[in-house]
């Protein structure tokens, strides 16, 4: 499993001295599609025009508390739209089998 990338977020922002990100105000973002939901979770697509990176696709994991969280971040290009749906469907795959699971994790 030595190809497994395991990224450090945080390393980033510390070496740069941000500050935690507040919301942006007038923050262009575009619902494109869901992948479905799974006890109180939802996994969406939306479309960030103002993100950092530039014009992206963000796959979130949406709760009832309204907590957005991407879980992927891809270009807003074809090839980058193929992949985002390829995280979005395996986000939620492990959602449920998460929540198959007894006692250990719970979704619902």
């Amino acid at each position: 499993m030595d190809n497994v990338i395991r990224p450090d977020f945080q390393r980033a922002a510390k070496t740069r001295g941000d500050h935690p990100r507040k919301a942006r105000t007038g923050a262009r973002v575009q619902y494109v599609k869901s992948y479905g939901e799974v006890g109180h979770h939802a996994v969406s697509l939306v479309r960030d025009r103002s993100a950092p990176e530039g014009d992206v696709y963000k796959v979130v994991i949406d709760t009832l508390g309204g907590q957005m969280g991407p879980v992927g971040v891809e270009p807003a290009t074809p090839d980058g739209m193929f992949d985002a749906d390829l995280v979005g469907m395996a986000v939620i795959r492990t959602l449920e089998l998460l929540a198959r699971r007894s006692g250990d994790f719970d979704v619902a």
